[in-house]
Order: C-alpha cells, then structure tokens, then sequence
C-alpha cells in the first residue's frame, strides 16, 4: 500500500471517528437501548437469561455482555455506547481489508468513505444494540473467510480460528448476522479449494458445536416470532426504500455515487470484470433482504432497515467492483467528494446531529419545566413511565405530571376535561408517535387554541390554552342548517329534524332503516399539503334508543382499491346519559401507504348496529403533523 493512500485511509478512519464521537458525551439512550438496560437489573445469570434474553428475540451476545459491562462500569450514555462507537471505527478499517483482498486499493478507498461517512452506520454505531457489534463481526468473519478462500495455503489455521471465532459471534450477536454468516459459511463450500474441504467442514461442524448452548433459546424464541407485535409487513417499496435510505434519500449523494460507478468504466474493459464476484456480492446484499422480506410477509415480521446492516456494505462492492487502481490523486479526489457529500448532507439534509442528540422522552418532561409551577395549566404526558423515571432522577426534574394512560378510556378523559377546563387557561400535552392520534382533538375541544408545537423523533409536545382558536384547517362542517354542501352524499332531507338539535335549529336522525349516514367524499391531494399531517373528524350524537355497534369510518382508495381502512365507535364517547356526546376519529397519515395515484378520502357514519340516534356539526380538519416523527429512517418533508 502506497505511503499516499495510507494517509488517505486515515482521512477518512479520522473524520469516521469525528462523526461518531461528536458530542458523544451528549448522545441519549433510544428505547431499544434503555430496554436492554432495564433487563440487565437481575440478580444472577439464570434470570438474565430467562427474563431478560428469552423475551427480546434477540440472541443471548450482547445483552450478556451489556449485563456485565454496566456492572463494571456503570449506565453513563457514552460509557454504554463506547465499544459499539468503536466497533463502528473498526469495521471502518475491516472493511477496506476485505476490498483490497477481492479488488484493489481504489475500491477499498472509495468503499471505506462511504461506510464511514453514511447515516446508517454513523447511526447504529452511537447505539448500543447488536447492530455495529454485528457489523464487525460479520465483517471480521468475512475477512478471514476471504483469506481461506483466496490464500487457503498461508496461515490458514490461524485464519480458520479467527474465521470460527467471529462466525460464533455472528450467531450469538443477531439472527440477521447468524444468517449472513450461514450465508457466507454455505457458499465457502463451493469456492474452497478442495484440498482443503474436510478442513473447512470441520470449522463449520466446531461452530455448530460452539453455538449448541444457545439453541434453547433459538427455539423459544422462534416459535414466539416476530417483534413484540408493533412492526408491520414490509410494503413492495421496501428495497428501493432501503437503498434510498442508505444514500441520505438525497439526490446529490445518488448522484454522487453513480457518477463514480460510470467513471470506474473509464478506460475499463468489461472482459476485465469477474462475473463471480458480482454473483457473491449480490448475494451477501440481496438475499438476506429477500429471505427477511417473505418471512415477513407470510410468517411474522422481522424486516426493517435495521436488521440489514450485516449485509448492507457489500452493495458498495457492486457498485465500485469495476472500478481500476487509480492514482493516488485520484483516490484522494473521489474520497474528498464521497466524503463531502455525505458529511453535508448528514448534517443538513437528515439532520443528524439535530434530531438523533434530541430525546423525545426527555423533551416531553423538560419543555414544560420553565412554567411548571404555573397553577393554571394542566401538565399532561403520554410516555414510558420507566424511562420517564430514569429522566426524573438524572436531570432532578419535576414529575408531577398526569399520565394519559391513567384515564381508562376516553369517556374519563372527556369528564375530566369537562371540570378541568372550566379553572385551567392551559394544557401541556407531550407524547410519544405512538398515541392515539384522537386524544389531541379531544383535547382541542376544551383547549382550542394551539399556542405551540414542537417535533422530535417519535414524538411531539404542546400548549393548548382556552382562548378562542381560528378556523385555520377546517375542511368542512355539516350543520344541516343550510343546503348539504358540495362532496356530501347520503343526506336525505327527510332525516333533518327540528324537534331537537345540538346547535342551530337541526339535527340529523339514523334509524333501524339506515345503516349509511352522511358521507364525505374529496381527493386527498385537494385537502392535504403534507403527509405527515392529521385528518380529524368530530361529530355530536345524540341517543334515542340504544347506541350499538355505530362508528365514524374513515377509508381512502385509489383508482376503486382500498388502501386504508379505520373507523372509532360511537360507544367509547357514550357514557350511558341522555345528553349529546361527542365522537372522534383520526387518520395518521403518517401510518399510512400514499404512494397511489389518485387517492379518493371518505369519511361517513356506519349504523352497523341499526341504532336510533341523532348527529349534528359533523366537522371534518386537517391539523399539523410532525415532520420529523419518522425521521430517523425516513426522507423529512
């Protein structure tokens, strides 16, 4: 290796090391990591295994190893982080290794700037979950295997010791790597020199032996599948939204990188190209990809970006592979644009440094405090009390606060507010993005007026206060009062009533005989600027029998498919009186699939149940979403 492209490396292991350690004293737990956390309070190994290993769905590896490394050295953030910020540089420096081994130094060069400079791997390695740790493992595993496979004949005890060794932890760290390993182990039967088959079965056989310990709770796990029930299928966008993920969704970092892969066909013939190893590489990239994406499917889902960081690298290898040796001014000049580009657009663009150093779980509990004391307001939070606990006690803050899961259901929340509004000129509402998008309209309509909102990852704060709010956002009010307004359907004039009423002079009564009330038809794009916003309907009812099975359903289609499907029961807003209740629903558009063309809203009442009941101001607006609530791994609007 040339003196030139030495110095080079270290550019880029030294900005590596810059984007990963930048502030790291000021870096926060994310939930997955104050999770593992609370399961490493155990007492012996025994409970460790049984109540903090077997319910995660992770292998054993690293929360073992996080059970005995805070016990040593305590839960300080950057004392927990630090050998996954490490393991982040080493895989910077393993990683070139293993593209000089199959290609040259060019390749090794431009491929290590990209894996030291990318979100995806600046991000998870400022985690301390399995996913860097599993990144050098695989990465090291891959190296070594690589030396078997290309130089079987130097030093190959040595490499097949450290090839079982990081195999092993594969295995133990994810099951995305267990798999990537077995991937890698599998295909090595084919390349191996043939001399040196039996040997190489033997390390598979010794890894098998090495890994039967954990085998309990691979089945245990396996048979409870998928991810504790919160993550969905993977739509059909998933890959194409996987690489866009892995280039910033940035336009310049695409642009960018493909401008060096059609460079790396300058002067370059294409008999020069080894179709094996696009054949190996492709496979190492894809078919983890493919597997996680039909088990999720059709078994349990497992896939999310996450998991895919094992095999994520070798798209580079795909990319680049082509590319000649250059000179070494060349290399400093493609690494200096890589370099560039991604830095920029990490900070600017995805905002890493902005969004990722902001805790939701401590902005829900520190936004209010300059004005806690303030009798006059309502502190209100949706959070996760253990966490929430952990905040109180580091940062001496206080944490008398109203929980939202304490009111049990939404008719509590409503009496509540009822009383509460009438001595209170504020509310301070903070939550995490897994609410239920309803309660801020409940909200809203005792505290109408929104005085601020601010955005952070996975989760939003407020101020409501009493004061009289604008019509900003209103999309349509039915108060049949006037002529039925354009986009409404299924209002017969027959059914308007003035014997009784909420507001105005009318009403609107559902018997046993329709089971389709008032519908709102409109196209989506007419009504709403941003996908990330919220879609929330209120209606009055009214009983006059028994309320049974009516809800307020919401539906979007695209060109007569269905792609979105929710509804809110009338029943949880009835609290058995005969005074008019209101009725909410909500439509979190960033929960749902927009990518159709065409998208049609409906919103309507379902009498399912053939109740008799009256309804009046049937409002439909759209509200401000946040735009950063997916931010971490999502393009920000």
């Amino acid at each position: 290796m040339t003196s030139a492209n030495k110095k080079i490396l270290l550019l880029i292991i030294v900005l590596g090391i810059i984007l990963r350690f930048y502030n790291f004293h000021l870096l926060p737990f994310t939930h997955d990591e104050f999770s593992a956390l609370f399961r490493t309070n155990f007492d012996n190994f025994t409970d460790l295994i049984e109540k903090g290993v077997k319910i995660d769905g992770h292998p054993a590896g690293i929360q073992v190893f996080l059970y005995y490394w805070v016990k040593v050295f305590g839960k300080t953030e950057w004392v927990v982080k630090l050998p996954f910020l490490i393991f982040g540089i080493l895989s910077i420096y393993i990683f070139f290794l293993i593209a000089k081994i199959w290609f040259n130094e060019t390749v090794a060069l431009v491929s290590a700037a990209y894996l030291a400079s990318l979100q995806f791997s600046v991000l998870y390695s400022q985690i301390a979950r399995p996913y860097m740790s599993g990144l050098f493992f695989s990465l090291s595993m891959f190296y070594f295997w690589s030396r078997i496979i290309k130089t079987p004949s130097r030093d190959y005890y040595k490499n097949s010791l450290f090839f079982v060794i990081f195999l092993t932890l594969c295995a133990y760290n994810h099951y995305f790597s267990m798999l990537l390993a077995g991937i890698v182990g599998v295909y090595g039967l084919f390349l191996i020199d043939r001399k040196y088959l039996f040997k190489y079965v033997i390390c598979l056989f010794i890894t098998f032996l090495l890994y039967l310990p954990h085998l309990k709770i691979f089945f245990f796990q396996l048979n409870v599948g998928g991810v504790g029930g919160w993550l969905g299928k993977p739509n059909k966008y998933f890959i194409l939204d996987f690489i866009y993920y892995i280039v910033h969704f940035s336009n310049y970092v695409l642009l960018v990188t493909i401008a060096i892969a059609v460079f790396g066909f300058y002067k370059n013939k294409i008999s020069n190209l080894v179709p094996a190893h696009y054949l190996l590489f492709s496979i190492l990239f894809f078919l983890p990809i493919l597997i996680g994406y039909f088990y999720s499917r059709y078994v349990n889902p497992v896939l999310q970006f996450s998991v895919l960081i094992f095999s994520f690298p070798y798209i580079f290898f795909l990319m680049f592979g082509h590319i000649q040796n250059q000179k070494p001014i060349i290399n400093l000049f493609l690494v200096v644009v890589i370099l560039l580009t991604n830095i920029v657009t990490l900070v600017f663009e995805r905002q890493h440094y902005k969004i990722f150093y902001n805790s939701v779980y401590q902005h829900i509990l520190t936004d209010c405090q300059n004005f806690k004391k303030d009798t006059a307001t309502i502190f209100l939070i949706d959070s996760h009390r253990k966490i929430s606990a952990y905040y109180f006690n580091k940062l001496d803050l206080d944490s008398n606060f109203l929980w939202l899961e304490d009111f049990g259901s939404e008719r509590d929340l409503i009496k509540f507010l009822q009383k509460a509004s009438v001595g209170k000129k504020q509310l301070y509402f903070g939550c995490v993005s897994s609410v239920n998008p309803a309660v801020f309209p409940i909200l809203n309509e005792y505290f109408p007026k929104l005085v601020w909102q601010k955005n952070y990852a996975r989760g939003t704060t407020y101020l409501l206060s009493t004061e009289k709010s604008d019509t900003e956002g209103i999309v349509t009010a039915l108060d049949f009062e006037s002529s039925v307004q354009n986009n409404w359907s299924n209002v017969n004039t027959q059914s308007i009533v003035d014997s009784l009423f909420y507001s105005g002079r009318h009403a609107y009564l559902l018997d046993s005989t329709i089971e389709w009330g008032p519908t709102f038809t409109v196209a989506l794009q007419d009504i709403v600027r941003n996908e990330k916003d919220f879609i929330d309907v209120s209606v009055k009812f009214k009983r006059k029998g028994w309320i049974n099975e009516v809800m307020i359903v919401s539906q979007l289609e695209s060109l007569g498919k269905l792609i979105d499907w929710r509804s809110s029961s009338f029943e949880k807003y009835f609290n058995s009186s005969d005074d008019w209740h209101t009725a909410y629903h909500s439509i979190k558009l960033s929960d749902a699939e927009l990518r159709y063309k065409n998208i049609q809203l409906t919103i309507f009442i379902w009498n399912k149940g053939r109740s008799t009941f009256y309804i009046d101001d049937f409002k439909i607006w759209v509200r401000k979403g946040n735009n950063l609530i997916y931010a971490v791994d999502q393009k920000i609007n």
